[in-house]
């Protein structure tokens, strides 16, 4: 049986059994980010809009906007994973596997195709099971001819190319530190927010308590088209738009516990956030910020959840009083030069 036609058997939720089944297997370093990763790159969604008649009506009803589409970005969607450094050696052992000689099934096919990876790369295979799952899904969404036909490429930076994958656990549990008499600091705590691990520059800094998107918008990175200020594409800071979803890499226990217009409002956007009181996947407008946190931004967004998973919308909350008062005492923290 061809790999291609095997994989394209199961269904969304099939993957998640397998992912969950599998990531005790996988290291820490990948456990968020491979969630995360088939979060950003749902398999109902690209089945739905490849059997649709017209396309172009689907994306507008959807209101997707940014880079959705796994064809496009074959070799560079995965690289807020450890395992993309192992990203050449892990293509070649899938490519290897595209005339499966015996029944199997997803999970043992992943592991054995990580194990294969692992050898070509001279690594463990608790490093690249989580990279293989992410290849085998690239498959099933850009075609195994795109698939074998890219160029392979794996984008590192030499610094971050170095980093041992236990280095990168620790930095990510890690707060910055207040000074010596941080102790008494209160409202004007300050924490840093990584958008990418990268590099030491794509970060900024966030009060306590604030939510990511008011601290991103002091940032001038803009990371696409679709970022109006700061890094993180943002239109409303109200939950009402879906712009700002993104993956907790590390710190998820250090942001807000999520609430009720948060959760009804990722269901509704049809982004699948666990039901976790801080989940690896956030609304960045509703995550106030508790320490050091490190998160990964896709590069897309839409509003799908009623199509695609049944989620009727519900109406939006106003502010309450004690949001405003937070707000309020950011902005006077700000206004004073404390950041």
């Amino acid at each position: 049986m061809k790999l291609e036609h095997f994989l394209n058997q199961f269904e969304e939720k099939d993957w998640f059994e397998a992912i969950e089944k599998l990531l005790p297997e996988i290291h820490e370093v990948d456990r968020n980010a491979v969630q995360i990763w088939f979060r950003f790159y749902p398999l109902k969604l690209f089945r739905y809009i490849q059997n649709a008649e017209n396309r172009e009506e689907v994306l507008r009803k959807f209101a997707i906007r940014g880079n959705f589409e796994l064809k496009n970005q074959i070799d560079s969607s995965h690289k807020f994973l450890y395992g993309h450094r192992f990203w050449k050696q892990v293509k070649e052992a899938i490519i290897e596997a595209e005339n499966l000689d015996e029944q199997t099934d997803l999970s043992k096919l992943a592991l054995s195709i990580a194990e294969i990876g692992a050898q070509k790369a001279k690594t463990t295979k608790d490093l690249t099971l989580g990279i293989t799952l992410v290849g085998l899904m690239t498959v099933v969404q850009a075609g195994f001819e795109n698939f074998k036909q890219s160029a392979g490429n794996v984008f590192l930076t030499p610094e971050f190319a170095k980093k041992k994958p236990d280095q990168i656990v620790a930095e990510r549990a890690k707060d910055d530190s207040q000074g010596i008499f941080g102790f008494l600091r209160t409202v004007d705590k300050q924490y840093s927010v990584i958008f990418d691990e990268s590099s030491k520059n794509r970060r900024f800094k966030a009060i306590l308590n604030e939510e990511i998107t008011s601290a991103a918008a002091r940032c001038n990175i803009k990371t696409d088209e679709r970022c109006l200020e700061g890094p993180i594409p943002v239109e409303c800071k109200s939950a009402a738009c879906g712009s700002c979803w993104v993956g907790i890499l590390g710190g998820q226990e250090k942001l807000s516990e999520v609430q009720r217009l948060e959760r009804k409002r990722m269901k509704f956007f049809g982004y699948n956030q666990p039901e976790e009181p801080t989940p690896f996947l956030r609304l960045a407008c509703q995550a106030k910020v508790k320490g050091n946190v490190t998160i990964v931004i896709p590069p897309w967004n839409g509003v799908f959840g009623k199509e695609i998973y049944g989620i009727e919308e519900e109406k939006l909350e106003g502010v309450t009083t004690s949001a405003k008062r937070n707000r309020e005492i950011i902005r006077e923290v700000v206004k004073n030069k404390l950041i």
